[in-house]
């Protein structure tokens, strides 16, 4: 045998005695590091895709996450808010929309619409409503026919044409009131007619007889600390008169109108300003 510094060679050895005395494991260190290469080479790259794989799911994993609540969570929302609003009438069709669609968790939304034929809500249910509806940025609600019982007034006001908007803490009611639908509102005996409007506040003439005396009065609908009033107008101690027909700590009011929109049969335009707080 001759010795070349990593051990017996082949040379004289047909039994392959330097295979089994000398495997690999115990060959030159030059040779076993070109041996390790490729293993080495393997490992990396496997390293390297498990922390690609990390990367990727990282990233997938959220972009899912809020795709399937953009599909989910605005018609469940629209849902539950045409269950909440069928307990008061016939609701046609309600939609929600938000981005990111998971702050609907919290009660908020970019923009929500609904239409219903027609609603029998009091005034402390109309706020509830735009009170619930806080969170909604652009809110828009349209309604055929509105029966509204408003403090200090015997029966239903009927309201056609209702539009509400609301932007941010703003509201706008708009809505139509035929001569007839307010006459039927008063007591037996009584008339009401709008007169004037301006700068905020409608003036109404209002006649009726009690005990068997006919009597007339002119008074002013308007904003009062947030309040809507009817106040008596040209009176002495007309303030002790005064009656509230609308007053709610969540919403403040801030402006009313009037116009004739229509002579026979005689209606009017009604306009309604208030703000959330």
């Amino acid at each position: 045998m001759k010795r070349h510094g990593r051990g017996p060679t082949r040379t004289g050895d047909p039994l392959g005695v330097n295979e089994v005395l000398w495997p690999a494991e115990l060959r030159a260190p030059g040779e076993l590091k070109a041996s390790l290469e490729p293993v080495g080479v393997t490992l990396g790259a496997m390293r390297r895709t498990r922390k690609s794989t990390r990367v990727v799911l990282a990233v997938a994993v959220p972009v899912v996450l809020v795709a399937l609540a953009q599909i989910v969570l605005p018609p469940l929302a629209a849902r539950i808010a045409r269950d909440r609003m069928k307990a008061y009438g016939d609701i046609r069709s309600v939609s929600v929309s938000a981005w990111p669609a998971v702050e609907l968790l919290w009660g908020k939304a970019d923009s929500a619409t609904a239409l219903a034929s027609n609603l029998n809500l009091t005034t402390a249910q109309m706020t509830k409503l735009a009170w619930e509806a806080r969170g909604i940025h652009d809110l828009d609600l349209s309604v055929d026919t509105l029966d509204l019982k408003v403090p200090g007034v015997p029966n239903d006001v009927l309201l056609r044409n209702v539009r509400t908007q609301k932007r941010g803490s703003s509201m706008q009611v708009s809505a139509t009131l035929t001569q007839s639908d307010l006459a039927a509102s008063v007591p037996s005996g009584f008339t009401v007619q709008p007169v004037a409007s301006g700068g905020g506040q409608v003036e109404v003439h209002a006649t009726g007889g009690l005990f068997g005396l006919q009597a007339s009065i002119d008074a002013l609908v308007r904003p009062l600390d947030g309040r809507l009033i009817a106040e008596p107008h040209g009176l002495p101690l007309s303030g002790i008169a005064t009656v509230t027909l609308f007053s709610d700590p969540h919403l403040k009011v801030e402006w009313v109108g009037l116009t004739v929109t229509r002579r026979q049969p005689l209606a009017y335009g009604l306009t309604l300003r208030a703000s959330l707080r």
